[in-house]
Protein backbone atom coordinates (compact mmCIF):
# COMPACT_ATOMS: atom_id res chain seq x y z
CA UNK A 1 0.00 0.00 0.00
CA UNK A 2 0.94 3.73 -0.53
CA UNK A 3 1.80 5.76 2.40
CA UNK A 4 3.19 9.11 1.24
CA UNK A 5 2.92 9.24 -2.47
CA UNK A 6 5.43 12.54 -2.70
CA UNK A 7 7.86 10.77 -0.31
CA UNK A 8 7.74 7.30 -2.04
CA UNK A 9 6.84 5.59 1.32
CA UNK A 10 4.73 2.31 0.44
CA UNK A 11 4.72 -0.17 3.17
CA UNK A 12 2.70 -4.02 2.78
CA UNK A 13 -0.75 -4.32 3.42
CA UNK A 14 -0.73 -6.62 5.81
CA UNK A 15 2.36 -5.04 7.94
CA UNK A 16 5.09 -8.15 7.27
CA UNK A 17 7.83 -7.28 5.11
CA UNK A 18 9.10 -10.21 2.72
CA UNK A 19 12.65 -11.10 2.71
CA UNK A 20 13.09 -11.68 -0.98
CA UNK A 21 13.38 -8.71 -3.54
CA UNK A 22 12.82 -10.12 -6.95
CA UNK A 23 14.57 -7.22 -9.72
CA UNK A 24 12.86 -8.61 -13.12
CA UNK A 25 14.34 -7.04 -16.59
CA UNK A 26 13.55 -8.04 -19.72
CA UNK A 27 16.09 -10.54 -20.99
CA UNK A 28 15.03 -14.24 -22.18
CA UNK A 29 18.15 -15.41 -20.86
CA UNK A 30 16.93 -15.46 -17.19
CA UNK A 31 13.60 -13.71 -16.60
CA UNK A 32 12.01 -16.96 -16.13
CA UNK A 33 13.94 -17.58 -13.54
CA UNK A 34 12.36 -15.11 -10.85
CA UNK A 35 10.39 -16.37 -8.13
CA UNK A 36 6.86 -15.72 -9.30
CA UNK A 37 4.96 -18.09 -7.77
CA UNK A 38 7.13 -17.83 -4.20
CA UNK A 39 4.65 -15.58 -2.06
CA UNK A 40 6.81 -14.75 0.07
CA UNK A 41 8.96 -12.45 -3.05
CA UNK A 42 8.37 -9.10 -3.71
CA UNK A 43 8.27 -8.77 -7.60
CA UNK A 44 9.48 -5.69 -9.02
CA UNK A 45 9.10 -5.07 -12.89
CA UNK A 46 9.84 -2.10 -15.15
CA UNK A 47 8.69 -0.58 -18.41
CA UNK A 48 6.21 -2.86 -20.05
CA UNK A 49 7.89 -6.09 -18.94
CA UNK A 50 3.94 -6.77 -17.20
CA UNK A 51 3.47 -8.20 -20.86
CA UNK A 52 5.69 -10.79 -20.62
CA UNK A 53 5.62 -11.59 -16.77
CA UNK A 54 2.70 -14.10 -14.83
CA UNK A 55 2.58 -11.31 -11.43
CA UNK A 56 4.12 -8.36 -9.82
CA UNK A 57 3.96 -6.23 -6.38
CA UNK A 58 5.66 -2.74 -7.72
CA UNK A 59 6.62 -1.40 -11.21
CA UNK A 60 8.77 1.45 -11.94
CA UNK A 61 8.84 3.71 -14.62
CA UNK A 62 11.33 5.97 -14.30
CA UNK A 63 11.33 8.06 -17.53
CA UNK A 64 9.57 11.39 -18.89
CA UNK A 65 8.67 9.95 -22.25
CA UNK A 66 6.28 6.72 -20.33
CA UNK A 67 3.62 8.12 -22.67
CA UNK A 68 5.06 7.74 -25.91
CA UNK A 69 8.36 5.48 -25.79
CA UNK A 70 6.05 2.36 -25.99
CA UNK A 71 5.35 -0.69 -27.96
CA UNK A 72 2.96 0.06 -31.20
CA UNK A 73 -0.36 -1.49 -30.39
CA UNK A 74 -0.55 -0.95 -26.56
CA UNK A 75 -1.63 1.05 -24.29
CA UNK A 76 1.04 1.51 -21.32
CA UNK A 77 -0.57 4.98 -19.81
CA UNK A 78 -3.98 3.40 -19.57
CA UNK A 79 -1.90 -0.07 -18.09
CA UNK A 80 -0.16 2.35 -15.76
CA UNK A 81 -3.56 4.02 -14.24
CA UNK A 82 -5.50 0.65 -13.91
CA UNK A 83 -2.38 -1.68 -12.42
CA UNK A 84 -3.41 -0.78 -8.84
CA UNK A 85 0.06 -1.27 -7.50
CA UNK A 86 2.86 1.75 -6.20
CA UNK A 87 4.07 2.66 -10.11
CA UNK A 88 7.72 4.82 -8.53
CA UNK A 89 8.45 7.66 -11.46
CA UNK A 90 10.36 10.55 -11.52
CA UNK A 91 6.89 12.61 -9.81
CA UNK A 92 3.46 11.58 -9.21
CA UNK A 93 1.35 11.77 -11.93
CA UNK A 94 -2.61 12.91 -11.55
CA UNK A 95 -3.83 10.14 -13.91
CA UNK A 96 -2.12 7.28 -12.29
CA UNK A 97 -3.37 7.00 -9.42
CA UNK A 98 -0.71 4.72 -7.86
CA UNK A 99 2.16 7.05 -8.83
CA UNK A 100 4.75 7.39 -6.29
CA UNK A 101 7.57 9.97 -6.43
CA UNK A 102 10.63 7.88 -5.99
CA UNK A 103 12.44 9.08 -3.52
CA UNK A 104 15.69 10.06 -5.59
CA UNK A 105 17.47 12.33 -2.31
CA UNK A 106 17.01 9.62 0.23
CA UNK A 107 18.63 7.11 -2.35
CA UNK A 108 22.07 9.42 -3.17
CA UNK A 109 22.03 9.98 0.56
CA UNK A 110 21.60 6.68 2.48
CA UNK A 111 22.41 4.29 -0.26
CA UNK A 112 24.48 4.96 -3.31
CA UNK A 113 26.59 7.94 -1.52
CA UNK A 114 26.41 9.46 -4.63
CA UNK A 115 24.67 10.95 -7.71
CA UNK A 116 24.95 7.85 -10.02
CA UNK A 117 21.71 6.20 -11.62
CA UNK A 118 22.39 5.52 -15.24
CA UNK A 119 19.15 2.83 -15.62
CA UNK A 120 15.75 2.32 -14.28
CA UNK A 121 17.55 -1.53 -13.16
CA UNK A 122 20.04 1.01 -10.71
CA UNK A 123 16.99 2.92 -9.64
CA UNK A 124 14.94 -0.26 -8.43
CA UNK A 125 18.12 -2.01 -6.99
CA UNK A 126 19.18 1.35 -4.77
CA UNK A 127 15.59 0.76 -3.45
CA UNK A 128 15.49 -2.61 -2.67
CA UNK A 129 18.75 -1.93 -0.41
CA UNK A 130 17.20 0.88 1.50
CA UNK A 131 14.19 -1.18 1.96
CA UNK A 132 16.49 -3.87 3.22
CA UNK A 133 18.22 -0.85 5.05
CA UNK A 134 15.04 -0.39 6.78
CA UNK A 135 14.03 -3.86 7.93
CA UNK A 136 16.89 -4.37 9.99
CA UNK A 137 16.93 -1.09 11.44
CA UNK A 138 13.21 -2.33 12.08
CA UNK A 139 15.14 -5.47 14.21
CA UNK A 140 17.77 -3.07 15.90
CA UNK A 141 15.03 -1.29 17.38
CA UNK A 142 13.01 -4.27 18.01
CA UNK A 143 16.21 -5.45 19.58
CA UNK A 144 16.67 -2.15 22.02
CA UNK A 145 12.87 -1.98 23.18
CA UNK A 146 13.69 -5.74 24.33
CA UNK A 147 16.42 -4.89 26.25
CA UNK A 148 14.35 -2.12 28.36
CA UNK A 149 11.92 -4.39 29.51
CA UNK A 150 11.26 -5.36 32.96
CA UNK A 151 9.04 -6.95 35.22
CA UNK A 152 8.29 -10.88 35.07
CA UNK A 153 11.51 -13.10 35.08
CA UNK A 154 11.22 -15.11 31.82
CA UNK A 155 11.12 -11.66 30.14
CA UNK A 156 13.60 -10.16 33.12
CA UNK A 157 16.29 -12.54 31.15
CA UNK A 158 15.57 -12.37 27.58
CA UNK A 159 16.14 -8.37 28.18
CA UNK A 160 19.68 -9.55 30.02
CA UNK A 161 20.16 -11.01 26.95
CA UNK A 162 19.25 -8.05 24.43
CA UNK A 163 21.50 -6.27 26.01
CA UNK A 164 24.40 -8.62 26.48
CA UNK A 165 24.31 -8.51 22.71
CA UNK A 166 24.35 -4.62 21.97
CA UNK A 167 26.83 -3.91 24.37
CA UNK A 168 29.13 -6.86 23.10
CA UNK A 169 30.58 -4.91 19.58
CA UNK A 170 31.20 -8.38 18.22
CA UNK A 171 28.30 -10.45 18.62
CA UNK A 172 26.56 -7.40 17.72
CA UNK A 173 28.01 -7.22 14.52
CA UNK A 174 27.43 -10.67 14.08
CA UNK A 175 23.69 -10.52 14.35
CA UNK A 176 23.59 -7.67 12.62
CA UNK A 177 25.48 -9.37 9.77
CA UNK A 178 22.82 -12.36 9.92
CA UNK A 179 20.01 -9.97 9.85
CA UNK A 180 21.13 -8.48 6.45
CA UNK A 181 22.01 -12.41 5.38
CA UNK A 182 18.97 -13.42 5.89
CA UNK A 183 17.55 -11.31 3.37
CA UNK A 184 17.73 -11.58 -0.22
CA UNK A 185 18.03 -9.20 -3.55
CA UNK A 186 17.62 -11.36 -6.84
CA UNK A 187 18.56 -10.29 -10.22
CA UNK A 188 16.33 -12.16 -13.21
CA UNK A 189 15.77 -11.17 -16.84
CA UNK A 190 18.89 -8.55 -16.97
CA UNK A 191 22.23 -8.49 -18.82
CA UNK A 192 23.11 -5.41 -19.70
CA UNK A 193 25.65 -6.03 -22.26
CA UNK A 194 24.20 -4.88 -25.74
CA UNK A 195 24.91 -0.89 -26.52
CA UNK A 196 24.51 1.71 -24.14
CA UNK A 197 23.66 -0.93 -21.89
CA UNK A 198 26.81 -1.88 -21.49
CA UNK A 199 28.57 1.25 -21.53
CA UNK A 200 27.55 2.86 -19.09
CA UNK A 201 24.45 1.34 -17.33
CA UNK A 202 26.23 -1.91 -16.58
CA UNK A 203 29.12 -0.30 -14.32
CA UNK A 204 26.82 1.53 -12.39
CA UNK A 205 24.52 -1.58 -11.56
CA UNK A 206 27.39 -4.10 -10.58
CA UNK A 207 28.72 -0.82 -8.53
CA UNK A 208 25.22 -0.69 -6.91
CA UNK A 209 25.50 -4.61 -6.47
CA UNK A 210 28.63 -4.29 -4.89
CA UNK A 211 26.55 -1.92 -2.25
CA UNK A 212 24.51 -4.68 -1.21
CA UNK A 213 27.27 -7.47 -1.25
CA UNK A 214 29.16 -4.60 1.37
CA UNK A 215 25.97 -5.24 3.49
CA UNK A 216 26.37 -9.00 3.81
CA UNK A 217 22.61 -9.10 1.84
CA UNK A 218 22.18 -12.14 0.17
CA UNK A 219 22.78 -11.40 -3.98
CA UNK A 220 21.30 -13.81 -6.35
CA UNK A 221 22.22 -13.67 -9.75
CA UNK A 222 22.01 -16.53 -11.96
CA UNK A 223 24.60 -18.35 -13.88
CA UNK A 224 22.46 -17.12 -16.83
CA UNK A 225 23.28 -13.54 -16.56
CA UNK A 226 25.85 -11.32 -17.86
CA UNK A 227 26.23 -9.72 -14.59
CA UNK A 228 29.15 -9.77 -12.32
CA UNK A 229 30.89 -11.87 -14.88
CA UNK A 230 34.87 -12.23 -15.72
CA UNK A 231 36.15 -13.42 -19.03
CA UNK A 232 39.01 -14.56 -17.02
CA UNK A 233 40.86 -13.81 -13.89
CA UNK A 234 43.88 -11.51 -14.58
CA UNK A 235 47.09 -12.43 -13.37
CA UNK A 236 46.30 -16.49 -13.32
CA UNK A 237 44.63 -17.16 -16.69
Amino acid sequence: MIVDREAGIIAPADGVWRKKIAICGFAASSRMLAPFDDPDAIIVILNQLNRHVPRADIHFDIHSNWREANVDGTDHPGYLAECGMPVFMTQTEPSIPTSVRYPIERMIERVVGTDYFTSTVAFMLAWAIDMIDQQVESDVEALRVRSAANGETERHADAEDARALLLDPGKFRRWLADRYREREIGIFGIDLIVGTEYDWQKSCVEYILGLANARGITVRIPPQSALLKQRWRYGYE
